[in-house]
């Protein structure tokens, strides 16, 4: 469990929002097993591949839940009903841990947008619904350049390799699970 990150802020919440905070905490640790826990704007957060996909805070009268991003919550409006919401925040009870349904609902509409998301600065992510990364690369024109690698759903590299304009090109390698190289194919 990554309390780490959190011990401070958690022992600085009064109760009942500690522990409600605690069973969020637990549940997006579940849900994205492989991100990093930390603290992001001043509240505890996960990370993925340096992304906040996210994040939590306790307040006097209520809890909140942080997307990290202004585009996830208004795409959920008849499924957050019950909460109240605006594009960024979804506030839920001091003593009521939003369902892991939902956190999982959030999260994987958060990731599922990271990986539509359009290039930016040339560079894509891909995302598996676990938080791992699928894929990482670059694009130019519209098409893959530079260098690219592929990942299993449990986050270990399975392939990497280069393009040149959507060409492959270069030493391609191709890993087991152990990330132990098996083969290498030369274009």
């Amino acid at each position: 469990m990554p309390i780490g990150p959190f011990r401070a802020y958690l022992a600085a919440q009064p109760e009942p929002q500690r522990t409600t905070l605690q069973a969020v905490a637990v549940a997006l640790h579940k849900i994205l097993p492989g991100a990093q826990a930390c603290i992001s704007y001043g509240m505890p957060a996960f990370k993925t591949d340096g992304l906040a996909v996210a994040g939590f805070a306790g307040f006097k009268h209520h809890c909140s839940y942080f997307p990290h991003s202004g585009s996830v919550i208004p795409q959920l409006t008849a499924e957050l009903s019950a909460y109240d919401c605006d594009a960024g925040t979804l506030r839920f009870p001091v003593d009521q841990p939003l369902p892991v349904a939902v956190l999982r609902l959030l999260v994987s509409t958060r990731l599922r947008m990271e990986s539509e998301h359009p290039p930016r600065a040339g560079k894509v992510r891909r995302f598996y619904d676990n938080g791992f990364l699928q894929s990482k690369g670059a694009m130019r024109d519209g098409v893959m350049h530079g260098d690219w690698s592929w990942y299993r759903k449990d986050g270990s590299l399975m392939r990497t390799g280069r393009f040149e304009h959507g060409a492959q090109v270069g030493t391609w390698r191709t890993f087991d699970r152990d990330e132990v190289l098996v083969k290498e194919t030369t274009f």
